[in-house]
């Protein structure tokens, strides 16, 4: 089975929840009214099996194109970044990372599983983390631990921007606090230039974008 086979084979169950397939990037995505909900499939075939791996993502439109101006992006990338991507494995604790699948009964029974914890879990965690303030409070938990789905200086722009948006009133402490961080955790110079553009462009000039 290829990738494409499986994704298409779990189009309907998504589609019931309001999920529609993007054909390029295939991914499962929802909108939402700061910006979608993301489910990521992947499926690696070899000789003796596959294995398959979910990821849920939350995108908010606001903190993606702000960011991405003092990032080294690819240029169109902003339009597709997730700003927070998580596995299974973090919200279901009964589930692993990724399966393992050996033939068509063995996947049968993961898609089963799956579908079971999105409609008792999965779900229920992408409606909540699309609640900007419930997703600046997950980057605020995490200010010293980036989340595994991402390096730590993209932790920071989006933990930063979550906070002058959504949380204003605590983001003069979590600035300081970011900083902190990138300064001992930031690898090269050029990222620790770049957030300080970032956080003068916060101090001096942002001005809320009325069109998100």
């Amino acid at each position: 089975m290829r990738q494409i086979d499986l994704i298409h084979r779990q189009a309907d169950f998504f589609g019931d929840f309001g999920f529609s397939l993007d054909p390029k990037l295939l991914v499962f995505k929802k909108a939402i009214p700061k910006g979608a909900q993301l489910i990521f499939i992947h499926y690696t075939p070899y000789s003796d099996g596959a294995y398959l791996e979910y990821n849920l993502g939350i995108r908010i439109d606001e903190v993606e194109y702000m960011i991405h101006k003092f990032l080294p992006s690819m240029h169109g990338y902003s339009d597709n970044s997730v700003t927070l991507v998580q596995t299974l494995d973090k919200i279901g604790k009964e589930l692993p990372k990724r399966f393992f699948v050996e033939n068509d009964g063995s996947l049968a029974r993961v898609l089963m599983s799956v579908e079971k914890f999105f409609v008792s879990n999965g779900f229920a965690w992408l409606d909540q983390m699309s609640d900007p303030l419930n997703l600046e409070k997950a980057f605020a938990g995490r200010k010293e631990r980036k989340f595994k789905t991402q390096n730590f200086i993209y932790n920071a722009f989006r933990g930063t921007a979550l906070s002058k948006l959504y949380k204003p009133e605590d983001y003069p402490i979590l600035r300081e606090t970011y900083l902190g961080l990138v300064k001992q955790n930031s690898a090269t110079p050029f990222n620790i230039a770049s957030y300080l553009k970032f956080l003068n462009y916060l101090d001096e000039d942002f001005t809320h974008d009325s069109s998100f």
